[in-house]
């Protein structure tokens, strides 16, 4: 990630007094992660609703500094060196249900759409329990459990579009959803809200599912532990986690940083880790698992700051 400069935080600050857009300066990142590593962001601020999202985007966009939407900071790694410009913490969480379907801001924790479909007997959307972040991160990157994914619930997106500053609707096809991934992987979209199509079910049915797959989570993974959600993607026909565990590395350790002996693809962290260790654990792990097997593992989790050349090429 490039500097920015003192002009551009100044342009940045001056246009956010002018629109009354209060900003927190050199804001710590970790303690806004699960991993709980990383530094500071330039500026830092929080959007509780629709517009001060769409606000918080023109901002950014107006005194041209790079941004970056923060959701629950699951499947994320921050720099040790911080992010450059503005973060936006996404936190719109409003929730509509029009019979079968679901509207909701990108910010609302999957967690509480969970709990909003059983309270309205609203089936298919379970597997969402397994899933630690927003609405927004989920449909950015196509994010599954439990053998289903955002793309088999996911009918409409509505992003916005820092080339126009518009907003554009976007049907669930044009979102290219692919395995952990989608369009909004390779745009500058943002994903702002979000309509999923549901089904009727028996709530107890549904809490029963629901309960399940959250047992399934609590007994698999290192929950306990400070973590970032799956590290690698699942390669074709295999898992991450098989190959890791077969290739002798649960419990393999890089500094304050070490793959976790619950589920051999997740790494956890100390307290006061550093992410270059995290990094530096997760590129071992991807030698050793392609020198054994001849697999190499994609990164699911992503590198988000101003890395150094030494902690790998560049942010995510």
């Amino acid at each position: 990630m490039a500097p920015i400069g003192t002009r551009g935080l100044d342009r940045l600050d001056a246009l956010a007094a002018e629109r009354r857009i209060a900003l927190a300066e050199d804001a710590p990142m970790a303690p806004l992660t699960t991993l709980r590593v990383g530094g500071a962001a330039d500026r830092l601020v929080a959007a509780r609703t629709r517009d001060e999202l769409l606000g918080a985007l023109e901002l950014a966009r107006d005194a041209e500094v790079p941004w970056f939407i923060l959701g629950n900071g699951s499947d994320l790694v921050v720099a040790d060196a911080g992010i450059r410009g503005l973060v936006i913490r996404n936190r719109a969480r409003s929730v509509a249900i029009d019979g079968e379907l679901l509207q909701a801001d990108g910010g609302a924790p999957m967690a509480l759409l969970v709990r909003r479909c059983l309270a309205a007997g609203l089936a298919g959307l379970e597997f969402g329990t397994s899933i630690p972040g927003t609405l927004g991160g989920a449909v950015w990157a196509n994010a599954g459990a439990h053998g289903r994914e955002m793309r088999d619930v996911v009918v409409a997106v509505e992003a916005w579009d820092p080339s126009t500053g518009g907003l554009a609707s976007l049907e669930g096809g044009a979102c290219d959803f692919a395995y952990r991934d989608s369009r909004f992987k390779h745009s500058a979209e943002v994903v702002v809200a979000a309509t999923l199509a549901l089904d009727r079910g028996a709530p107890d049915a549904i809490a029963a599912r629901v309960a399940a797959n959250q047992a399934q989570r609590v007994a698999t993974q290192p929950l306990a532990d400070q973590n970032a959600g799956s590290v690698f993607r699942n390669p074709p026909g295999d898992h991450a986690g098989r190959l890791i565990d077969a290739a002798g590395l649960k419990g393999l350790r890089v500094g304050t940083a070490s793959v976790s002996t619950v589920h051999a693809n997740f790494i956890v962290t100390d307290p006061e880790a550093r992410a270059a260790d995290v990094r530096a654990l997760g590129d071992r792990v991807r030698a050793e698992v392609s020198a054994r097997f001849g697999i190499d593992l994609a990164y699911e989790i992503e590198f988000v700051g101003e890395w150094a050349a030494a902690d790998g090429a560049g942010g995510a």
